[in-house]
C-alpha cells in the first residue's frame, strides 16, 4: 500500500510537492500526485478547467494519469454549492486517489490551501488526510513577516484545528527563509516547534530565483511573437526593468538588474540597443511596434531574446506579474537541479518516508 504525504498551508507546496517526488524518483521509488481539489486557472482543450500548477507537475514530471484523475475537483467561482452533492464529491475524490495510488510507493497530495478551508462542506485538510490516511505536513512561508516569531501562533493554531478533530499535524517544514532570520528559526523556534510534539521535517533557505519564470513563459503569458533567438527561451527571467528614459539613464538601471525582462517601446530604437547591450534574459517590445532592422541583427548577434507584444506597457507588466504568481512545466524543468538540490540541503526527505 503506498505511503501518503499531504502537504498543505501557505504558499511554496507545489515547488516543494516536485522536488520531493524528483527525489524519490532518483530512489527508485514510484510516485503518484495528487491535488484533489484546486482553483480553476487554466482552460484544457477539452474547455474543462483545471489548476496550473497541477499541469505543470504531470508535464513536468511526465506523470501518466489524466488532468481529470489528478485533480477531479474544480472550484472557480463558488464552494458551497459542493455540500449539495458532497457524497458524490468524496466519492469521486476516493476514486482518483485510489487509481493514482495504485502501484505507487508514495503519493504526494497537495491540499487547496489553508486546513479551515472547505470545512463548511466538510472537505477541510484534516478530512482530506483522514480520507487519504495520510502524513499530514505543514507548509510555512517564513518571508514577508515583519515579525517572524508569528509562524508558531500559526502553527499552534493549525496544530489545535487538527487536535480538535482526533488526526494528528505530524509535522512542518518552515519555507522561504531569509538569511537574517535562519538563526532565530533554527537555534529559537525550531526548538518550540518541536516541543510542540511537532517533527520539524525541514528549513528551506530564500532562493529568490527558484520560482522564476521563464522566457518561454512569458511569450505565452504576453501573446508575443519571437523576433530573435528561439533557441534562448529557456532564459530564467528574475526582474522586470521599464525603459521609458534616455539611453544614457537607462543604463544604469539596465546594468543594476539581474537576468531582467528589459520592456520598451519598438519605436525607441537607440533605447532598445543599448538595452540589449547589457544582455538581459529578453527586451520586450509594445504595441505591435515593429523595431528598425539594426535591431534584429543586434539581437541576434548578442544572443538576446527579442519579443514583440500587441499590449501596451502598462499592461504588459500586470501581465508578466501574474506570471511570477504560477508554477509552469517549463520553470520546474529548467530549476529542476537547483529545487532537488534545495530539498537535499533543507529537508530530511527520508524521514518523510517513514
Amino acid at each position: 500500500m503506498a505511503k501518503t504525504l499531504l502537504l498543505f498551508g501557505e504558499k511554496g507546496k507545489t515547488v516543494i510537492a516536485f522536488g520531493l517526488l524528483k527525489r524519490f524518483m532518483q530512489e527508485g521509488l514510484k510516485v503518484g500526485y495528487f491535488k484533489p481539489i484546486a482553483r480553476a486557472t487554466y482552460k484544457l482543450p477539452s474547455l474543462k478547467y483545471a489548476a496550473a500548477d497541477v499541469i505543470a507537475i504531470k508535464e513536468a514530471l511526465g506523470l501518466p494519469e489524466p488532468i481529470e484523475i489528478l485533480n477531479p475537483v474544480v472550484i472557480s467561482r463558488t464552494t458551497i454549492e459542493l455540500k449539495n452533492d458532497i457524497d458524490t464529491v468524496k466519492k469521486t475524490l476516493e476514486e482518483s486517489f485510489s487509481s493514482i495510488s495504485e502501484g505507487k510507493d508514495i503519493v504526494v497530495v497537495e491540499s487547496y490551501s489553508s486546513p479551515e478551508a472547505l470545512a463548511c462542506i466538510g472537505l477541510s485538510v484534516v478530512e482530506m488526510a483522514k480520507m487519504f490516511n495520510a502524513k499530514s505536513v505543514l507548509v510555512i512561508d517564513a518571508k514577508d513577516r515583519d515579525i517572524v516569531d508569528e509562524i508558531l501562533d500559526r502553527i499552534y493554531l493549525y496544530k489545535f484545528f487538527f487536535d480538535k478533530q482526533d488526526y494528528p499535524l505530524d509535522g512542518v517544514i518552515i519555507n522561504n527563509v531569509p538569511i537574517y532570520f535562519l538563526e532565530r528559526i533554527n537555534d529559537v523556534i525550531v526548538p518550540l516547534i518541536r516541543d510542540m510534539g511537532l517533527k520539524v521535517y525541514g528549513v528551506l533557505s530564500e532562493r529568490s530565483g527558484l520560482l522564476s519564470p521563464t522566457v518561454h513563459d512569458i511569450v505565452e503569458s504576453i501573446d508575443a511573437e519571437v523576433l530573435e533567438n528561439k533557441d534562448k527561451l529557456s532564459n530564467v527571467v528574475e526582474d522586470i526593468v521599464v525603459g521609458a528614459m534616455s539611453p544614457s539613464a537607462a543604463l544604469r538601471w539596465f546594468r543594476r538588474a539581474s537576468n531582467a525582462a528589459i520592456i520598451t517601446g519598438g519605436d525607441r530604437t537607440d533605447l532598445i540597443l543599448v538595452a540589449l547591450e547589457s544582455k538581459p534574459s529578453v527586451v520586450i517590445l509594445t504595441g505591435n511596434l515593429y523595431p528598425d532592422v539594426t535591431v534584429l541583427v543586434k539581437a541576434k548577434e548578442l544572443g538576446v531574446p527579442l519579443l514583440l507584444t500587441p499590449y501596451d506597457t502598462y499592461t504588459t507588466v500586470t501581465k508578466l506579474r501574474e506570471v511570477w504568481s504560477r508554477v509552469t512545466a517549463d520553470s520546474l524543468k529548467v530549476k529542476e537541479k537547483e529545487i532537488v538540490e534545495a530539498i537535499n540541503k533543507g529537508v530530511d526527505w527520508r524521514a518523510l518516508l517513514e
